[in-house]
């Protein structure tokens, strides 16, 4: 009973410790705060086309890219499905509810298919574009190279996709 109690114990401690801002010592300081209230668009980054990260504005040059956006995303039961926009190629070919094909309509848009599995869709994301992570805040640029989030005061204002020397 002793060991048992005791190690609930240092449990309870552990968690309480690495729950701490003030434990993790000065490493905090040299953070900021995002401001709330802005919505960044979020996508799983599959590898590809990869966009180098510009120095940001506070001079970070060490940037690491999160996120390269093929296109548009819908929400099954089964899980997540992508697809490019333009040639509605299934970007995440592992998702094995997820129809291979679905390209957007000229005329109406980026619309959710039926899954394999007969579910219904819901549009989560519509986004053509890349995120990059910095000390100070991720930015978010369209296809175009216009800061989606613009209350993040660490970012360019224009970063247009730059391709990384070893992609071709």
């Amino acid at each position: 009973m002793f060991k048992h109690t005791s190690l609930i114990a240092l449990a309870a401690f552990a968690v309480a410790t690495l729950a701490s801002p003030q434990s993790w010592g000065n490493s905090v300081s040299t953070l900021e705060r995002r401001l709330t209230g802005q919505t960044v668009a979020f996508s799983c980054y599959g590898g590809g086309g990869d966009c180098e990260c510009p120095t940001d504005l506070t001079g970070d040059s060490n940037g690491v890219l999160i996120n390269v956006y093929p296109g548009y995303q819908c929400a099954y039961t089964g899980g997540a499905c992508t697809w490019d926009d333009k040639t509605g190629a299934l970007q995440n070919t592992g998702q094995t509810n997820c129809p291979t094909s679905a390209p957007c309509s000229t005329t109406s848009g980026c619309q959710c298919p039926i899954d394999n599995n007969g579910d219904t869709g819901v549009l989560i994301n519509q986004f053509t574009g890349y995120q990059c992570a910095y000390v100070h805040g991720a930015c978010t640029w369209d296809y175009t190279g216009a800061l989606q989030n613009t209350a993040q005061t660490n970012c360019p204002t224009t970063a247009v996709c730059a391709q990384l020397a070893s992609d071709s």
